[in-house]
This record gives structure tokens, C-alpha cells and sequence, in this order.
């Protein structure tokens, strides 16, 4: 009975120790949110490098981003997610989920309403994050700017929703398909040049910062505009003729796949690029090839068949 007494004070004080220790403020212990009858608390860092903290496994989930959502359904999460923007298109069935605004306008009344355990925003929803937070909603944003940016966050959100092992599978799968288009492409002597119009009037395309840069490499083109720092440039005319793309790629919004083509290739002066000799003008889904998500590979594997159709 003596030895009872004497260790119960210190019983009492190691539990103390233990709830202090449990906080959101504390490191996570991913061991902890698994154990049955532990109370589930999470600490993430986002692309802003906010800590999130997840006091609750997310049953219930809202997408701010088009690319957040394809990334969501990727990762296996259709039945947590329970709201998203009004641009969110794919897959289909992100067309039957409530709606929280447009992306560039988040409704915060409406996504209250969804009641969500966490909402994943883009780095364009920086003033909507502390209205958020204040109500207690946890928000999580990605801002990928590279494949491999892509790949973290696809694994952020696996551990976010406690998916590890899907967010795992698929970005090894994204990795391996990345690896045997850039297989295919190793022993290319010479890279063909591509232009890659972002928007007509005025004329934009993508510098080295961008995604589609890289995937343009990746699928072993070369990029006119490789030597510009920033991510979407506006460009003029005269240097796409100087620079004299072999293969030209727009987007192409809602099947008008020919007219646009049409354009390009009547544009004054145009005539003598090697594109519009050869009739190497191809328009591709802009959703596919913009949104920094996992149909990224489905853009490579795409974009090297264009570029090199030879190489099967």
C-alpha cells in the first residue's frame, strides 16, 4: 500500500506532462493520430509555410483550385470532398459537387455553409485564409510551380487526409511514367523547337518558370523561350519568327481546335516559321497542360507523341 501512494503524485504528473505535450503546438506524432482511443492532431506546413493544424482525420473536404481538386479525386478522396470552385471540371464528377464560389472569388458564406473539416486553397486565396481560420475552418494551401513541387503536394494532401499509402502509389506511378518519356527521348541528337502560345491578344507564352516549360523538356522539345525568367511573358510577334518554332502549340479552349489553328497560320509574317511550313500546329486541352495536377504526366506523354511522333 506504502509503494501505491508514493508512485500515485507521480502517475498524476506524467499525465499532465502528456495532455501539455498533446497540443497543436507540438510536434506531430503520426503514431499518435492512429492509436485508438488517441485523439487525432496534426501539424502540416503548407506552400506558404503556415502551419496547419488538424485537430480532426478531414471527412469533409472543400477545393478552392481546379488543379487541388483533380489532385483530391487522384488521391482516391471523392466522398470527403463536399464543395468546389465553380471552374472545377474534372473528372466529371467534380461537376456534381456543391459549389463554393468561382476561384478567383471564394464564397465564404457558401463554404461555411459545406461545413468542411479542411479546405485547400491556392496561393491566390491569401486574403480569404484569416476569415477562415477565425471561424476555425483549417485551410491548407499548394502552390506547385514544378513537377516536383506537384509530387509534394500530392503527398502533403495524402498525410493531410490519411491517404499516405494512395498519395505514395501515385506519385511513384507519376515518376515511373515521367522516367520512360524522358527514356524515350535520351538520345535525341538535336531538340525540335517549340512555341507554346499561352494567349493571342497580346501574345503570351511560357518562360523557364513555368510548368509547361518543363514539361515541354521533359518531353524532349526545346522551349523558344527558354532564356525569359518569368513563368507566362508577354512576347511579340517578331521574335516567334526570329526564333522559328518547329511545332507550335496552343490551347484549345471549348473544340475550337481549328479556328484557332487557322489564325495562327494566317497571322502577316508568320509564313516563313517552320510550323506553319510543315503544318505542325497542334492545339491541346489547356486544363491538361496549365493545372499543376496529376494529369501533368497524361500532358508529357501527349506533348512527346506531337513533338516526335517517329518515336513510339
Amino acid at each position: 500500500m506504502t509503494i501505491k501512494k508514493t508512485y500515485k503524485p507521480l502517475l498524476l504528473l506524467l499525465l499532465v506532462v502528456l495532455l501539455a505535450m498533446s497540443g497543436c503546438g507540438a510536434e506531430k506524432d503520426v503514431q499518435n493520430t492512429k492509436d485508438a482511443g488517441q485523439p487525432f492532431q496534426l501539424t502540416l506546413t503548407d506552400d506558404l509555410g503556415r502551419e496547419v493544424c488538424l485537430e480532426r482525420k478531414p471527412e469533409r473536404i472543400v477545393s478552392l483550385a481546379p488543379s487541388n481538386t483533380e489532385m483530391l479525386f487522384a488521391l482516391g478522396l471523392d466522398e470527403q470532398i463536399v464543395g468546389v470552385s465553380e471552374h472545377c471540371n474534372y473528372p466529371a464528377a467534380a461537376l456534381e459537387k456543391a459549389k463554393a464560389g468561382t476561384f478567383s472569388e471564394p464564397n465564404l458564406e457558401l463554404i461555411v455553409s459545406l461545413n468542411p473539416h479542411l479546405v485547400v486553397a491556392g496561393h491566390f486565396h491569401e486574403e480569404k485564409l484569416a476569415r477562415l481560420e477565425e471561424l476555425g475552418i483549417p485551410v491548407l494551401v499548394l502552390n506547385p510551380s514544378t513537377v516536383e513541387e506537384i509530387y509534394a503536394s500530392l503527398e502533403l494532401l495524402g498525410e493531410a487526409a490519411q491517404v499516405e499509402e494512395n498519395a505514395h502509389r501515385l506519385v511513384a506511378q507519376m515518376r515511373e511514367r515521367m522516367r520512360a518519356v524522358e527514356q524515350k527521348m535520351a538520345h535525341l541528337s538535336t531538340r525540335r523547337r517549340v512555341y507554346y502560345e499561352v494567349y493571342a491578344d497580346p501574345l503570351m507564352s511560357v518562360g523557364r518558370t513555368s510548368v509547361i516549360h518543363e514539361l515541354i523538356e521533359i518531353a524532349g522539345g526545346y522551349n523558344i523561350f527558354a532564356d525569359v525568367e518569368a513563368p507566362y511573358p508577354k512576347i511579340t510577334a517578331e521574335a516567334v519568327v526570329d526564333r522559328d518554332p518547329e511545332v507550335i502549340i496552343f490551347p484549345n479552349y471549348h473544340g475550337t481546335e481549328g479556328v484557332l489553328a487557322n489564325e495562327i497560320i494566317q497571322r502577316p509574317g508568320w509564313e516563313s516559321i517552320s510550323a506553319i511550313k510543315n503544318e505542325r500546329v497542334v492545339g491541346v486541352s489547356p486544363d491538361k497542360f496549365s493545372r499543376p495536377g496529376p494529369r501533368v504526366v497524361e500532358a508529357v506523354e501527349e506533348l512527346a507523341a506531337i513533338l516526335y511522333p517517329e518515336i513510339k
